[in-house]
């Protein structure tokens, strides 16, 4: 039996993914650059954890199974199709089929936008292909498979659960400040993402959500925070494991954003019908206009210079 979509949700990864899409213009817009990226990437591991339910009769196999059909399809197929294009345009048509030319599928195997940390020099950038973006599937991956384990060895409590991501955060800290290299498949950046869907499952399990709602000067707190915390952690980038002034600071900032939107999309819902549902659909397709985003930026943006449009 088919789950019944909560549209609220839906309504968030929009939201997430439209300041996705306007990062990723390469256009600073203010604040609402600055305040999206602190939340754009934490809201859809938290929502993963809210809708996130721990089956004890489930195996570890059939879970993986699961998620490797969610995410890494799709991966592994978009990236294919970005390999194939620009290969046959780069390379086959010009006649100049290289070694090198088949570069980028290393960068898709590690699944990394760069071996060393931002602004390391030298460095090597895998994901060359307007790929970047679909890091986040196999991140996501890695986290679901983490989780389960936790909440396997938690054997579905809470509070044993909060107690071992303990030892999770701080695995992922450590290889963060120890290892000279960003991991392959985001592996040090999953480890530390745990923390933000056990966030996520302890929101539904109290329904935070709707509760904080119904109490205006708890969202003004809220977003209070949010705001404070996020000027003095400063600017992140969790693709390339850049967390700001303070990895713990940061699960804070992640997690307060992440409300707030929550908070501002049951809004949405409560008093936007029309405007709702097709940010509802949005949600619902997140995962295409994640991988593709940075392709179809591209052949706009040649469709527009052929035009005269663009210089």
């Amino acid at each position: 039996m088919e789950k019944k979509r909560v549209l609220w949700l839906d309504i968030a990864k929009a939201l997430g993914i439209l300041v996705v899409l306007l990062v990723h213009t390469g256009k600073s817009l203010g604040p609402v650059t600055f305040f999206g990226g602190m939340f754009y990437m934490p809201v859809f591991f938290i929502l993963a954890g809210m809708t996130f339910r721990w089956k004890p009769e489930e195996t570890f196999g059939s879970f993986v199974k699961k998620k490797a059909r969610r995410l890494l399809l799709p991966y592994f197929g978009y990236n294919l199709f970005l390999f194939l294009f620009f290969f046959i345009k780069n390379d086959l048509l010009t006649g100049q089929a290289q070694a090198a030319s088949f570069f980028p599928l290393l960068g898709i195997l590690y699944s990394r936008n760069c071996l060393f940390p931002m602004n390391t020099t030298p460095n090597i950038y895998f994901m060359q292909i307007l790929n970047a973006p679909t890091w986040f599937l196999t991140c996501m991956f890695v986290s679901y498979l983490v989780f389960w384990l936790l909440m396997r060895a938690a054997g579905g409590s809470r509070k044993k659960a909060l107690y071992l991501n303990f030892g999770v955060l701080l695995a992922a800290v450590l290889l963060h400040y120890l290892c000279p290299v960003l991991l392959p498949w985001s592996l040090d950046c999953a480890l530390y993402s745990v923390s933000f869907l056990l966030i996520g499952k302890i929101m539904a399990d109290r329904e935070l959500v709707e509760s904080l709602y119904r109490k205006p000067w708890a969202l003004i707190l809220t977003a209070a925070a949010f705001a404070g915390l996020s000027w003095l952690n400063g600017s992140v980038n969790m693709s390339v494991a850049d967390y700001g002034r303070s990895m713990i600071l940061y699960l804070a900032v992640g997690s307060l954003g992440s409300l707030f939107v929550m908070e501002l999309s049951l809004f949405l819902e409560k008093y936007t019908k029309k405007f709702a549902e097709a940010l509802g659909f949005l949600g619902r397709h997140t995962l295409p206009v994640l991988c593709l985003h940075l392709f179809v930026y591209s052949m706009l943006g040649t469709v527009l210079r052929l035009a005269g449009i663009l210089a």
